[in-house]
């Protein structure tokens, strides 16, 4: 009895970490490249996981856009078949996210 207590108690803990989840509006344009791109969160941070599926090397520019905070742009040179997470840690709590990535063939 006092695990299935303790186990829910350690549930209603972690539960709050779960709600602070927030909503990613991601606007990507892809000029002659393949790539794809998929948003997540962590905690306070928001990152793009970028595959470049094609055959030619890309260049992409992701903003991530938090209300009051002032956009910094993240600048990243993927080859073909290449990967990368490209992330910002924000100051301030978070409500929604907008990521505009735009890439190129380089």
């Amino acid at each position: 009895m006092r695990k299935i207590v303790a186990a829910s108690l350690l549930l209603s803990w972690l539960s709050p970490a779960v709600v602070h989840a927030f909503p990613i509006d991601l606007q990507s344009q892809f000029d002659g490249v393949s790539i794809e791109a998929e948003a997540s969160d962590m905690s306070n941070i928001a990152t793009v996981l970028l595959r470049n599926s094609g055959e030619s090397a890309a260049l992409c520019e992701a903003s991530f856009v938090n209300g009051p905070e002032r956009p910094t742009p993240r600048r990243v040179k993927l080859a073909a078949g290449e990967s990368t997470t490209i992330s910002q840690s924000f100051l301030r709590a978070i409500t929604r996210v907008r990521i505009t990535l735009n890439c190129h063939a380089s």
